[in-house]
């Protein structure tokens, strides 16, 4: 004689869905708060992951969210196996099935973000105003240090070329001022943006008549690292900016470097105005 329903075990394969998706909130909580840590909770971190120094790895949010992505793709594969087998066996566990899919669907929304925001943009990180001289970054130890110990490589010009037909809009910033002018207007614009500067040279005359201004931008949500190096470079009856933006870890920036040339480049037209 056949069991009641009430009597029906619990699928465990159910039971371990639900759990493993509470622990990807809880890890991508996590992330966020390794994202933003400062102080002693940086330091906690940083000895957590053997890292050197008192701040963790600017990509350790991006890595444990993307752990956090992980197990919530495991909880959801166990939720399939456990709705099949509570259709065959006739097991107990629905409610779980439905919960671990609603908790698993409260990760998705920045992903999502992320990826309606870019479009379709091509697998590029490094985005630059000149794809034939893009800026170089500075080896100056304050610039390298600001940096993360880190220098973005330069990218074959068959690269450069895929940019210029994604990002047609992306072009240098002309200015109708003095060179000393436009870098003192593109300095004060970066720091408008609100991102850390690690390296300014101003132009010096003849000798040196370029300025060079490096800083770093940061995502809002998981920190995520873009360098940014500014060129401003005299004309004639003109000065021209140059900015080249590299987003770190990611091999695709969502269109996040496009996105703050553009920025920048508001921020500085203005100042242009008459």
């Amino acid at each position: 004689m056949r069991r009641l329903a009430f009597d029906e075990p619990v699928s465990r394969l159910a039971i371990w869905a639900k759990r493993l998706a509470k622990v990807a909130l809880v890890v991508a909580l996590a992330a966020i708060v390794a994202a933003h840590a400062h102080g002693a909770l940086a330091r906690f971190f940083a000895v957590l992951t053997l890292r050197p120094g008192p701040t963790p790895d600017p990509g350790l949010g991006l890595f444990v969210f993307l752990g956090a992505l992980a197990v919530a793709l495991l909880a959801l594969l166990l939720a399939l196996s456990a709705a099949g087998s509570i259709w065959i066996r006739g097991r107990r566990g629905a409610g779980r099935i439905v919960a671990t899919v609603l908790l698993t669907a409260l990760l998705l929304p920045y992903p999502a973000y992320l990826y309606i925001s870019a479009g379709y943009p091509p697998w590029l990180a490094d985005i630059s105003t000149d794809i034939d001289d893009p800026p170089a970054f500075s080896n100056a130890p304050e610039a390298y240090a600001g940096r993360g110990g880190w220098t973005p490589a330069p990218i074959e010009r068959s690269r450069r070329d895929e940019q210029a037909a994604a990002y047609p809009e992306v072009k240098p910033i002309v200015l109708d001022m003095e060179t000393e002018e436009a870098f003192n207007a593109t300095l004060e614009a970066v720091k408008q943006s609100g991102w850390t500067i690690v390296n300014v040279v101003r132009p010096g005359g003849p000798l040196r008549p370029e300025g060079h201004i490096e800083a770093m931008a940061f995502s809002p949500a998981l920190k995520l690292p873009t360098a940014i190096a500014l060129r401003i470079r005299p004309g004639d009856d003109e000065t021209r900016v140059d900015m080249r933006a590299v987003t770190r870890y990611l091999p695709n920036d969502l269109g996040a470097g496009a996105g703050l040339i553009e920025k920048l480049s508001d921020a500085v037209e203005e100042k242009d105005v008459p």
